[in-house]
This record gives structure tokens, sequence and C-alpha cells, in this order.
């Protein structure tokens, strides 16, 4: 078998056999809209031609990279680690675009491969693959996929930023909610962290560990960055026999996103979203239940005595001036819910306007019950993305 590195979005076709991230292709043509590197491994007879244009031509492997640094072999070790020990809650932690998310779909895809059903909980807020921008997504995956983001998320938390920064113990207690509304006791769950290790003395990660209970934690190490919290995850739990700690190596540098490639991605994503947003909606704030904003939930007056939900208090002075400020309103990227379940979101939309106690919007549904205000500003014009 060799290698083969591409970058998306591409193509292909493929004559003979080939696998990506654990899912087998033989003589079929491959469509990959992501815009990430995609390792393909074939045998050595085997032919991938790439389209460029009208015209396509044959793709040789790259004498660039090494074979053992490329490829999903640098990862059979925690596949067999996992398989045979049986384990059951995996956590993924380590610095950005150390291949976090491309082993997590490995994972998922060989899991598939034995007819498990993998729950997969994307919390990387700022560059997740089953949500936009500012949220967390959840899938139980039931078919193979080479990209995750063309996979529709079954649950998706709402955080308001792209950093993690403020908001730990929200991202932990919406990771430990999807958990309990999907997970079976036949699933096996990932979860995919965010790149944050910074201050790593009082790393939310330790939090989110022993919240989540994991009997398998795989830490991406790179260097000197992340030597402070993976021994301070060692030091935590290599104690419990119950929990597997492995080193997972990250792929070749060079062929990791920039800060230019993340930023292209939220734009994509958000440009994508924006196209759903058909609906103008044109709503009272006594129909609304609750806003929520930077980890604080608020109840419209009218709904104080008859809707409760717990930590939600009735809105504040504060929280009445920042809807009554234009230019905190304007462009203001928004989720939205129902009552049934507040904390599941549904939809998305563009708040345009609050005044006299009416909101306007574009969304992407025209019934809700709660409202919840990022810290993200969009604009039609998909090249505008402020923060």
């Amino acid at each position: 078998m060799e290698t083969i590195l591409v970058k998306g979005p591409i193509f292909m076709k493929v004559r003979g056999e080939c696998e990506i991230l654990g899912v087998k292709f033989k003589n079929t043509f491959i469509v990959y809209k992501n815009n990430k590197y995609l390792p393909i491994e074939k045998s050595t007879d085997a032919i991938i031609t790439l389209k460029k244009g009208k015209n396509y031509f044959n793709l040789e492997k790259n004498s660039k990279y090494g074979q053992d640094q490329i490829g999903t072999n640098i990862w059979e070790d925690i596949i067999e680690c996992i398989l045979n020990s049986n384990r059951k809650r995996i956590i993924i932690i380590g610095p950005s675009d150390t291949g976090k998310s491309t082993l997590t779909l490995f994972i998922a895809n060989k899991l598939l491969n034995k007819r498990l059903s993998p729950l997969i909980i994307d919390s990387d807020i700022g560059q997740g693959e089953l949500s936009p921008p500012t949220c967390i997504g959840s899938t139980i995956l039931s078919k193979q996929t080479i990209d995750l983001a063309s996979v529709n998320p079954h649950y998706v938390s709402f955080i308001g930023d792209i950093q993690p920064v403020g908001y730990e113990s929200r991202i932990i207690n919406c990771i430990k909610n999807s958990y309990d509304k999907l997970h079976k006791n036949n699933n096996i769950t990932i979860v995919n962290t965010d790149g944050f290790v910074n201050n790593n003395e009082n790393n939310y990660k330790i939090d989110l560990i022993k919240k989540i209970d994991p009997d398998c934690i795989i830490c991406m190490r790179e260097n000197d960055q992340t030597i402070d919290l993976f021994d301070s995850i060692r030091e935590e739990f290599s104690g419990n026999l119950n929990i597997k700690i492995i080193q997972g190596q990250a792929p070749h540098k060079e062929i990791r996103k920039t800060s230019y490639d993340r930023r292209v991605k939220r734009l994509i994503k958000y440009s994508n979203l924006l196209k759903t947003f058909t609906k103008k909606v044109f709503i009272s704030k006594h129909k609304i239940i609750a806003i929520y904003y930077q980890n604080s939930f608020l109840l419209s007056k009218r709904n104080t005595e008859t809707e409760k939900i717990n930590g939600i208090e009735p809105e504040d002075t504060i929280f009445k001036d920042l809807l009554n400020d234009r230019d905190f309103v304007r462009n203001r990227f928004v989720g939205l819910s129902l009552k049934e379940d507040y904390e599941k979101i549904i939809g998305f939309g563009i708040l345009k306007e609050f005044n006299k106690g009416f909101f306007l919007m574009q969304s992407s549904i025209n019934r809700f019950d709660n409202i919840f205000l990022s810290d993200i500003k969009l604009y039609n014009n998909s090249t505008r993305l402020f923060k």
C-alpha cells in the first residue's frame, strides 16, 4: 500500500481499490467538498485520477512526506486498543491542527466496519464539522463517510463564540447533555475537543474528563506546548485502572490548516448557512420564553410565572439595554429552539432589529420559543464576518 495526499475540494476517479479514512472504494468516482487534506491509501496498481477543469491527470505518490507521516497507519495502534479493550467513551485532546477531527472520523468508520454505531460529539466550537461555528454538534453515525461536514447532526447546542475562554462550564455541560440525550448502551462515544491547550494549570479539559468519565483519553501530543497539560492528565487519571491514556501522533505539520484556512472554512460554513435564511420573521418579545447571551438565560417577564426552566432568571435592566442598542442587535448570528427542549437548536438566523418590543430577523425557521445570541455578526456578503 502507498499513500497519496490530496487537498479538497476535489473530484476524483478511482480505478482499482483504495481506502480513505477507513472507507474502502473500488472503481468509482469520489466528490469531496471539504477544504481539508485527505490521505488516500491505495494498492500499487490502483490509479487515482483528479479532475481539474475539463481535464484529468493521475496523482503520483507524494515524495515530500514520509509514508509514516501522512497515512492513517500512524493511528492503527489506537484502533487496535479501542477494539480489543472494548472502550466505550473516548475523548480526544490536543492543540489545533493535530488531526483530532480526522482521527475522530477514522475511528468512527472503523467502528462501523465492526457494525457498531458511534456517537460523535464535535465540541470544537471554532472549527467543528457537525455544526456552524459557535456551536457543538452531535450525531450517531449510521454509515461510513469521508466528510463529516456532509452529515446532519442529531443534536446541536449553542455556545455563542468561536473561542472557549469564558465558556468552559457551558461547553462541559452541553457535551454532557448531548451525551445524555443520544447515547445508548451499545454506542461507543467519541468526543472531539477544541484546540485550546494553554493555561495548562487550570485547563478545563481536566474538568471535562471528570464530567464525561471516559475510559479512553487520546492525547495528540505535538510539542512542549502540550507537555504540562498531558502530564496533568496523566497525574490526575493514571491511577484510574478503567481509563486508558494513549498518545496519538499528529500528522506532518506542513499539511495542517493555516489561520487563513480556518477563517475560510468558517466563512464557507456561514455562507452555506445564509442560503437557508429564507424566512423573514417579525415576532413580539412576549412570544419568546427565554433569551440566551454569554452563558446567561433570561426569561420574558410575561413568562416568569408560567414557564420555569432551571437556571433561567427574569430579564434584567442590563439585558434590556443590550437589546435596545441597535448596533449590538444588527446582523447578530442567533440560534433558535423550542420550549420542548430549550437546549436543542433547531434553526439559525440573523437578528436584524429589535424595536418597540418586536424582533425582526432572517431565519431558517419561523416557529421558535427561545433565541440564543452569539458574539458573531454576519452579513449577506459572505466575505464579511465580524466578531
